[in-house]
């Protein structure tokens, strides 16, 4: 049995300890926070050890696994920190803030003890998506699209000093929202190869970071891709990812997975947390503590190089930037 402490009991903390109980070998055994609102939080609805410092909760040897959700900018440092101190660590995304901190990640001798949470990848209907491209039912691929729509308001961004700034978030829409659509690419797809992409904030006057980005992806295969991200919609809804077969087209759309419109799979909802988003901390939580089954930083090379060579490209007006 595994103790978990989980490291920031702000906005994504509570689902993972919802998730926890749901696994079989981790047990949800403390929480560090520096709020202590948020320690009350928690105590409120779990029995747990409570710590304000996260390098004395290191010491703890009774806690064998980190979960970090903490704001961006601490990812990578508390990565570090935890894994000196012989944790385990599960990491929400970002897993770092910068390309230089990921390569970074991957040299660190015990990197493959970093679970990263993408979570959307375990999704049914990812899942089964996965299946028909593995199977080559469908054929060659010819084309894939991804778009997503949300809203984030200018509340949304106050409610938190680290959100919305390039020194504490390291970017807007792309980096905490659509990187799990961006990852879609990457896992189902194949490895991207050149993005071209362009970034804006067409909504929003206070923040430093974008709330759009468009992009166009060359595939090592030799397809292409377009994807859209904005969090200037008027609400939110569920991530399009389509994929164009030689033989039919698959669609994955309002949390649903379609094959030339038959009806494949369809997502849950979740407990905690958005129903657009999916449902699959639990499964990240059961397979990485129950299975040993996970995503490693080096895993997902290829949608960390991707996001930061968007944000490259978008800084030199969209010039073509090889991965």
């Amino acid at each position: 049995m595994k103790n978990v402490c989980i490291v920031g009991y702000g906005a994504i903390g509570p689902i993972h300890a919802e998730a926890l109980k749901c696994v079989k070998n981790a047990e949800f055994y403390a929480v560090c926070d520096i709020d202590e609102k948020k320690l009350e939080l928690c105590l409120s609805e779990y029995d747990v050890k409570t710590y304000s410092d996260f390098d004395e909760m290191l010491c703890d040897t009774n806690i064998h696994s980190v979960h970090i959700c903490t704001p961006h900018y601490l990812h990578f440092p508390m990565i570090k920190k935890a894994l000196l101190a012989g944790k385990s660590v599960v990491c929400e995304k970002p897993v770092t803030m910068t390309r230089a901190e990921f390569d970074e990640l991957l040299t660190l001798e015990n990197s493959d003890n970093v679970c990263t949470v993408l979570q959307n990848r375990l999704n049914p209907c990812i899942e089964k998506f996965k299946e028909i491209i593995d199977s080559g039912e469908m054929g060659q691929m010819k084309a894939v699209k991804g778009i997503m729509t949300w809203q984030r308001t200018q509340e949304y961004y106050d409610s938190d000093e680290w959100r919305g700034k390039w020194a504490t978030e390291g970017g807007g829409v792309l980096i905490n929202q659509a990187v799990h659509s961006l990852d879609f690419f990457n896992y189902l797809a194949g490895d991207i190869c050149a993005v071209k992409a362009q970034n804006t904030n067409f909504s929003l006057d206070k923040i430093e970071v974008e709330d759009t980005f468009a992009a166009y992806f060359k595939f090592c295969s030799g397809i292409t891709g377009v994807f859209f991200a904005t969090n200037a919609y008027g609400d939110n809804t569920a991530p399009l990812f389509e994929v164009i077969f030689e033989k039919g087209i698959v669609r994955y759309i309002d949390n649903k997975l379609y094959c030339d419109g038959e009806l494949l799979a369809e997502d849950e909802k979740p407990r905690k947390g958005k129903g657009y988003w999916g449902s699959s901390h639990e499964a990240v939580l059961s397979e990485f503590y129950d299975d040993g089954i996970y995503f490693a930083p080096k895993d997902i090379i290829n949608t960390m190089h991707t996001m930061f060579a968007m944000y490259e490209s978008a800084d030199n007006n969209g010039r073509e930037i090889k991965i």
